[in-house]
């Protein structure tokens, strides 16, 4: 039995086909289509302004829990959510 594992392509993914993909990347004129694409996307599509969900709560929590939020609001990309599956298999009516 022989085993084969083939690199991970490097940069973002998308749902082209492969042959298109390489098209896009390799030649000019893909170069700038991408990047026309790209520019309408940006002009058309409206800004996405979600409202942040804050919710206080007085006290700590007692155990652990099946879902732990840490937020940072200084710095809102090191806010960490922790969910542990076998917390919640426990929680659950049978």
């Amino acid at each position: 039995m022989e085993l084969r594992v083939e690199p991970a392509e490097r940069g973002p993914q998308t749902a082209l086909p492969p042959k298109v993909e390489r098209w896009r990347r390799r030649t000019a004129t893909g170069a700038i289509l991408t990047g026309f694409a790209f520019g309408l996307r940006e002009a058309l599509e409206p800004e996405r302004n979600d409202p942040p969900i804050i919710v206080q709560v007085s006290g700590e929590p007692v155990g652990e829990l099946p879902v732990e939020a840490h937020l940072d609001d200084g710095q809102p990309s090191e806010s960490v959510v922790m969910i542990r599956p076998w917390l919640l298999e426990e929680d659950q009516p049978q």
